[in-house]
């Protein structure tokens, strides 16, 4: 709850100073849906690393790509050719770079259906999002579907009450605003041009840029087999990217 409420209120300013909103039955019900996706999500997901290795939490969340480059004709009406390969490569490559037969198998089974649910949830959000960035603006859609996350979730603050010491605190909320709010927006608007399927596949770079956090920040050992993984990830990207609108 906190983290939507930052989000929410950083995005606040910009969406107020955006040109004025008729809001329809649709629009209304785009918010509601972008916001209900978005905590499941987020609910689903971290809930799938509670109880299982990142590796299966992670793999398992991204068949959205695949799930979105398969309905996106359907549902924007825009073609993907090149779009479905292009995710199983990335998908392959994520899977070298995770090493999930690596990593022990407890709760392996929920966590993986936990991590499809958050998938799928994804899926539906990223079609929402193009949807209501099209229609009312990036900050708006961020802003507004972020406060009513706030409010939706604020009852977890009563069933796991806690604390945050003050420099945890300066780290979260300058998280929540830059890497929250900040690239929310970005990616709303990156959405609304080139298309959920085009969008779903870049995605891919996410868990990349996690690992690559890890060896330069946190010294993880690198294995080369992870570099043919990383190219894997990045071809894909780089080919979906180049196809014309």
């Amino acid at each position: 709850p906190l983290l939507f409420l930052v989000m929410g209120l950083v995005a606040l300013p910009f969406a107020l100073r955006g040109p004025r909103v008729a809001w329809t039955r649709r629009k209304v019900l785009l918010i509601l849906a972008n916001t209900a996706f978005d905590v499941l999500n987020i609910l689903t997901f971290f809930a799938a690393i509670h109880v299982t290795t990142v590796a299966i939490a992670v793999l398992s969340h991204y068949v959205a790509p695949i799930l979105i480059a398969l309905a996106a004709p359907k549902v924007d009406g825009t073609p993907s050719k090149g779009t479905v390969p292009a995710a199983m490569v990335a998908l392959a490559g994520l899977v070298i770079i995770l090493e999930p037969w690596a990593t022990p198998a407890d709760g392996a089974a929920l966590g993986a259906t936990l991590g499809v649910l958050s998938a799928t949830c994804y899926a539906g959000n990223m079609f929402t999002v193009r949807r209501l960035a099209l229609e009312v603006g990036a900050s708006k859609a961020m802003s507004y579907h972020s406060l009513l996350g706030a409010v939706v979730l604020a009852p977890l603050l009563i069933v796991y009450p806690g604390s945050i010491a003050a420099e945890d605190a300066a780290l979260f909320f300058t998280d929540a605003a830059v890497i929250g709010a900040g690239s929310g927006v970005m990616f709303a608007i990156g959405v609304a041009r080139i298309g959920s399927a085009r969008a779903a596949v870049l995605t891919f770079a996410e868990p990349l840029v996690a690992v690559a956090v890890g060896v330069l920040v946190w010294e993880e050992p690198l294995r080369p087999l992870a570099i043919v993984g990383g190219a894997l990830v990045l071809g894909a990207g780089i080919h979906v990217a180049r196809k014309k609108r």
